[in-house]
């Protein structure tokens, strides 16, 4: 193939099923082989049939060549001096035939664009109008100004004096330091996008605020209550009574005279 010819080279179609039906019994250096043969056949046409040319294109050494040049030369059929392949040259035919005609009605488009008032440069609607050949990948998602903003939380992280003041105001059932470990050790573990956040401290305070009601601790009773309650016991009156004549009074009783 000429450099003056039309050419269909930006990408090229590969039939996955029919490929494989094809070369089920190829290994895999000679499907890279194989690959690489048809590849430079789409680009540059029937490549000669050239021992030291075929090797090149194949990458393989003299020795891997002449091992495996009877297996490849099966896909071909050498005319005229050169490897040709039928199914290529069909599918390179219907590539240039599409590209013929989508260039065919671009031009047709821009003319029509060039003909209006409004109309841009005539290289710009040549643009607009004349689409790619090839498949195009779809865009990479872009990160929005938040994930941009977002960030982990660092490893010797510390509850503020502002944070720990927010505990004991909202929780006070809460211990604002056991909080922040449970807190810290969360979410340093949090993975990929689900351990970034924008608001820490505002995080902080959602997680505080979620925080389950730490078990009522055991009231704490006075010394006087202690006191009271032995006395009861051993006098065998119950709290709450009036006191009467038999009253005995808190200030002289000792727990060593009852003993004796």
């Amino acid at each position: 193939m000429s450099k003056s010819e039309p050419r269909a080279d930006v990408w090229m179609p590969l039939y996955i099923g029919d490929y494989l039906a094809d070369t089920s019994r190829l290994t895999t250096e000679q499907h890279g082989a194989y690959l690489l043969l048809i590849m430079d056949y789409w680009r540059n046409g029937a490549p000669p049939d050239d021992d030291e040319v075929l090797r090149n294109i194949t990458r393989f050494s003299k020795f891997l060549w002449k091992k495996n040049r009877a297996i490849l030369e099966n896909f071909f059929a050498v005319k005229d001096g050169r490897w040709t392949h039928s199914r290529i040259d069909e599918e390179i035919a219907k590539a240039l035939s599409s590209k013929a005609a989508a260039v065919e009605k671009a031009s047709n488009a821009a003319k029509a664009r060039w003909e209006k008032k409004d109309a841009p440069s005539m290289s710009q609607a040549v643009l607009e109008q004349c689409p790619s050949p090839s498949p195009s990948p779809t865009p990479l998602k872009t990160k929005s100004k938040a994930d941009e903003r977002a960030s982990r939380l660092p490893a010797d992280w510390q509850p503020s004096d502002d944070d720990v003041l927010f505990c004991r105001e909202q929780r006070p059932d809460l211990h604002p330091a056991h909080v922040a470990s449970q807190f810290r050790d969360y979410w340093i573990a949090q993975p990929g996008a689900k351990g970034r956040k924008v608001d820490w401290p505002a995080t902080w305070r959602n997680w505080v605020r979620n925080q389950r009601a730490a078990n009522s601790p055991r009231q704490i009773r006075s010394y006087h209550d202690e006191r009271a309650e032995t006395i009861a016991a051993l006098t065998g009156r119950n709290r709450g009574y009036e006191q009467d004549d038999r009253t005995i009074e808190l200030s002289t009783f000792r727990l060593a005279s009852v003993a004796g």
